[in-house]
């Protein structure tokens, strides 16, 4: 699955920026739940598990989307043919 142009701009827009306002380690579950949450989305898109960045992550799951919706409008339409 390629990525857009766009999305691979982005992608390096983001981490070529740096946070000044670092924090420590983040208390509660919320933290927990998204790691957790990180972790599933990575094991459902191709490729998800080598994306260590988040924003990169959401990328390509935005592509596999988009590719998946392709694909249902292809199939649709070849079903309608016959």
């Amino acid at each position: 699955m390629a990525e857009s142009k766009s999305s691979k701009r982005m992608v390096k827009q983001t981490m070529g920026k740096k946070k000044n306002n670092k924090k420590g380690h983040e208390s509660g579950s919320g933290s927990g739940l998204l790691r957790m949450k990180v972790r599933k989305l990575q094991i459902l898109i191709p490729g998800g598990k080598r994306c260590n960045h988040p924003n990169l992550l959401l990328l390509k799951t935005v592509d596999y989307i988009v590719n998946l919706k392709l694909k249902l409008r292809l199939l649709k339409a070849l079903s309608n043919s016959f």
